[in-house]
């Protein structure tokens, strides 16, 4: 979806502004939508039928915000929406496209402009999908609009600025896709040499003040675990989701990436090592996410079975040095009680006094 520099928009999207500015006609474009042929995203704006049915959640997103954006002069992303575009994961593709309003009144969802003419199959289909209509957010109190926290530009897209972005989806979103957005943002400065690789989100003097301007304790509370917890060594979405499923279940925090090596040499970084007592080695942790497998540009030319006989022979060598050793995927903390049991099995142990009070 993207790599690292903000978010890519599929080729597919039919600009008609773009093509009159080249002198052509747009006739066909809108005899083809009245067929049937095109889905239009908003008016100007089109996807041929099959793209739409073919792409993934993430391409019709980017579609929808770059449609928005063009046809919406000084366009603000927020919240979601802005960390897509400023190539920070989330948790899950949002539902809306989500825009800063400086009006109160003018907040809240708004009327979809999407469309698709017919009721063949495919039609219907698309429909049923669902699209991503608009939502506005209010701006906050001027006590909040702080400086630091201002906006950015990335590519064609204008949005709220990474510390802010962080602090409102922290505010209004559970923990797992505020940590997820969390540690993004902290990988992002760090690689801009904003953040120390120790530091933590809370140490920005605008993020004080913006967490004591909030109104809602619950939502301060959250954000100051979430921005307490944020880390720059975090490398995935899943990881991130991980660590806030440790902390709703009562599990320390794990030592992130840590270096592993026996007597042939290095052996690898694990995603998660608990420390253990005494000569004991601690366990280690491993996100086992899909992609790794499933997506080429991640498997360095190797087939998934090539990946997956290299990982089990990595398991290995960390077993024999007498480490523990759990591994997981999505569907175990998607399901927190599931992933509870493996750590459970792997010799781990809840901390005393572990609280479920904030939603996970």
């Amino acid at each position: 979806m993207n790599h690292g520099g903000g978010m890519d928009i599929p080729s597919g999207l039919i600009d008609t502004s773009a093509i009159r500015r080249t002198g052509a006609r747009t006739d066909s474009i809108h005899s083809q939508f009245k067929s049937g042929k095109l889905v239009r995203i908003r008016r100007g704006f089109y996807v041929e039928v099959s793209h739409w049915l073919d792409a993934r959640p993430w391409e019709r997103f980017a579609w929808s915000v770059a449609a928005a954006t063009r046809s919406i002069p000084g366009a603000i992303l927020c919240r979601e929406s802005a960390a897509l575009v400023s190539g920070i994961p989330v948790l899950r593709t949002p539902g809306h496209v989500e825009l800063l309003t400086p009006h109160q009144s003018q907040s809240g969802r708004r009327k979809p402009t999407f469309q698709v003419m017919g009721d063949g199959p495919s039609a219907k289909q698309i429909r049923s999908n669902g699209d991503y209509p608009l939502r506005y957010y209010a701006l906050p109190d001027s006590e909040y609009a702080l400086r630091d926290l201002e906006c950015e530009t990335h590519g064609e897209f204008r949005c709220t600025g990474l510390l802010r972005t962080a602090l409102d989806i922290s505010f209004s979103t559970r923990l797992s896709q505020a940590l997820v957005v969390a540690d993004g943002v902290a990988r992002a400065l760090w690689k801009r040499g904003e953040m120390n690789q120790e530091g933590s989100l809370l140490d920005a003097d605008a993020i004080g003040a913006a967490l004591e301007g909030h109104p809602r304790e619950a939502a301060r509370k959250r954000a100051r675990i979430a921005l307490r917890l944020a880390h720059p060594m975090v490398e995935s979405a899943g990881e991130s989701y991980s660590r806030a499923a440790f902390q709703y279940l009562g599990f320390e925090q794990p030592v992130l990436q840590h270096e592993i090596k026996d007597l042939e040499g290095f052996v690898g970084r694990s995603d998660f090592w608990w420390p253990g007592q005494g000569r004991a080695k601690g366990v280690v942790g491993e996100f086992d996410g899909k992609a790794k497998y499933a997506d080429a540009d991640l498997r360095n030319g190797l087939t998934a079975e090539e990946v997956l006989y290299r990982e089990k022979l990595r398991e290995d060598r960390i077993r024999d040095l007498g480490y523990g050793f759990v591994r997981w995927g999505w569907a175990h903390v998607d399901n927190p009680e599931r992933l509870r049991q493996k750590l459970l099995g792997a010799g781990l142990t809840p901390s005393l006094g572990a609280s479920r009070r904030n939603p996970f």
